[in-house]
């Protein structure tokens, strides 16, 4: 990631209260080609009767998905967090690689499918960052001279608020990662120093035709440039979308834009009201996870 974005990084904490804007589920067919109508859990794509393992999203760790755990158990969907902590992250923020991520992510999926015995497949839930990430563990390439192949595990891929085309435009620039043992054949200039333009690069869209995908974006706070009267809220969007798409003036979820969340080829659901980080008003909440968590089921 970037070596001075960790300041802009801080900046994104929870968004103090709001007026509620009463949720709207849209499924809407974007440019990127989503598909229109959602089938829910079930599909032929995916899973539905699979567990669910979450995927903590950059610089969070377990205990900040304690409440959507709780949620989804409340449900009576079955689920767990990948064991990760905030200090993990840190690395990554020098230019280290991924790889602590995605080994634990492959050692837990490993145990999830043992206990169920042979043939399962997990659904992974990745908020924010973890949406990416899921994407790169799937892929059958060499990533820093590992290969995960995840893909033939997992039945479906739900990312909320994950910033899949991200152009990582950081105010304070990014330091290029340092990792080996990949196929430079296969790889940009950019994809050889960021591991989510290597998962583009790589694994562009819904790539694997055995995985459903489904992209859950909020629309909750649109952009504006800081001057005196702007609300925080609203000029830490502006600076997180433009590091995301070079433009600020766009609606998102505070931290993510929802054209910058909407994987290409994926089911689209927009949430009207909703935010990016775990609060009141988050992906998490009463008010938003009926609107989506359907698909799990």
């Amino acid at each position: 990631m970037a070596g001075g974005y960790v300041l802009f990084l801080l900046s994104l904490v929870a968004h103090s209260s709001h007026p509620h804007i009463p949720p709207l589920l849209r499924r809407i067919p974007s440019r990127f080609g989503g598909r229109v109508g959602l089938n829910p859990g079930g599909s032929d794509r995916g899973g539905g009767r699979d567990p669910v393992l979450i995927l903590p999203g950059f610089l969070s760790g377990k205990e900040a998905y304690r409440d959507l755990e709780a949620n989804l158990h409340k449900r009576d969907i079955k689920c767990e967090i990948l064991d990760i902590s905030p200090a993990e992250w840190w690395p990554t923020l020098a230019g280290g690689s991924f790889d602590f991520y995605l080994i634990k992510l492959n050692e837990t999926v490993t145990r999830m499918r043992q206990d169920l015995g042979e043939g399962a497949r997990v659904q992974l839930l990745g908020h924010s960052a973890g949406g990416w990430l899921a994407r790169l563990y799937m892929g059958p390439n060499r990533y820093n001279g590992r290969i995960y192949n995840g893909s033939d595990y997992v039945s479906q891929l739900v990312t909320l608020g994950t910033p899949h085309y991200s152009q990582e435009l950081y105010p304070f620039g990014r330091v290029s990662e340092k990792r080996t043992g990949e196929d430079p054949t296969l790889l940009n200039e950019k994809a050889m120093g960021s591991s989510l333009w290597f998962t583009n690069a790589n694994y562009p869209g819904a790539y694997h035709p055995n995985v459903r995908y489904i992209s859950v974006c909020g629309r909750s706070v649109r952009g504006r440039e800081w001057r005196l009267g702007v609300p925080t809220s609203e000029a830490v969007a502006h600076g997180s979308y433009k590091a995301n798409c070079g433009s600020g003036d766009r609606w998102g979820d505070g931290v993510t834009d929802v054209e910058t969340a909407l994987l290409e080829g994926s089911e689209h659901i927009v949430l009207e009201g909703c935010y990016h980080n775990p609060s009141e008003k988050w992906y998490g909440s009463d008010d938003f996870i009926d609107e989506w968590v359907k698909y799990l089921l």
